[in-house]
């Protein structure tokens, strides 16, 4: 049984692939890495069985079907047996050795998730950044000047509010198993769900205050973050797969359903400012509906942390009756 399960979904990754796997085999811990392919339309499954043919701890899944990414991080979900897992992209490097770190701090511990700091490289030629300010500030707030940290959620639950990004988190699979824990099967925003899961269901986690994994965001690329046609309406089932987890446990509805609804306010401003003009319209339903479990109590505790996102909440849940 390896250690840790990296799991990497995959569509149209062709060129750049062979820099993830890279990056990936420079650990030293024994790991069972997992490419799903996506369908994809380019020659990266040629380039994954390379790979896998001269290092027997790679592994390629097919897909027949284009299912996004949430969908084909669960399949591969279900074949591990490791103690870890990590669900990377197949765009994202890691920091040498950023594995044997994450997993060296978590052992012989309790601690059933890890999350780490992340660069960001905005030029392909250029270098890796900080991190977007909304995810900066709140780690500094938290860590400080530490390096690592155990952090209680509800001490520090504006973690819930980082970018829902899946690659900067290590998981006990135990942990996954016990909690049903799973992506989304949206095609976009699939990470919300896991993302909230992960911080709640677990209630506590080992924050370390270092950059292990660089995340590509260079202008003109095809990613799901910059999709804004009738793909971008699939957000809504994501939204609507992660207020389950409020509806199903109280504790978690009466904890942080306020900070969620103020996540949510801002996510539908962005997306609301950038979807394609012909679509504006479908959209503002589509928000309105899914205000319609927003009650007037929710309304009085969102009022207390941002009265403004309250009230705008109000007035979009009733926007179209």
């Amino acid at each position: 049984m390896a250690k840790i399960s990296i799991i990497i979904p995959a569509f149209n990754m062709a060129n750049l692939i062979g820099q993830t796997l890279d990056s990936v085999l420079r650990n030293k811990t024994d790991m069972d890495i997992v490419v799903v392919d996506d369908a994809s339309a380019d020659n990266t499954c040629e380039i994954v069985e390379q790979y896998a043919a001269q290092h027997s701890n790679i592994r390629l899944m097919r897909s027949e079907t284009n299912t996004g990414p949430g969908v084909a991080r669960n399949r591969a979900l279900a074949t591990i047996d490791s103690e870890y897992c990590l669900f990377h992209d197949a765009d994202d490097l890691l920091v040498e050795g950023a594995i044997d770190t994450v997993l060296a701090l978590m052992d012989n511990t309790d601690i059933e998730v890890a999350a780490f700091r992340y660069s960001v490289l905005r030029q392909a030629d250029g270098v890796a950044g900080d991190m977007p300010p909304i995810d900066k500030n709140i780690w500094d707030d938290v860590l400080g000047d530490r390096e690592t940290a155990v952090i209680e959620l509800d001490a520090a639950a504006q973690f819930l509010v980082t970018i829902n990004y899946p690659w900067n988190k290590i998981l006990r699979t135990s942990f996954v198993r016990r909690t049903n824990w799973r992506f989304s099967a949206a095609r976009i925003n699939e990470d919300i769900l896991p993302h909230w899961a992960a911080y709640m269901k677990a209630g506590r986690f080992l924050a370390i205050n270092t950059s292990l994994s660089i995340h590509r965001l260079v202008p003109g690329r095809e990613q799901h973050t910059n999709t804004f046609d009738e793909r971008r309406l699939e957000m809504f089932t994501a939204l609507k797969d992660a207020e389950k987890l409020f509806e199903d446990n109280p504790i978690f509805r009466a904890k942080y359903y306020p900070i969620f609804i103020v996540f949510k306010a801002g996510l539908l401003e962005w997306a609301n400012r950038q979807i394609r003009q012909d679509l504006r319209a479908i959209f503002r339903e589509y928000v309105s509906h899914s205000y319609q479990n927003f009650t007037d109590e929710d309304f009085d505790r969102v009022y207390r942390i941002n009265p403004a996102i309250a009230l705008a909440t109000y007035r979009m849940k009733h926007s179209h009756r």
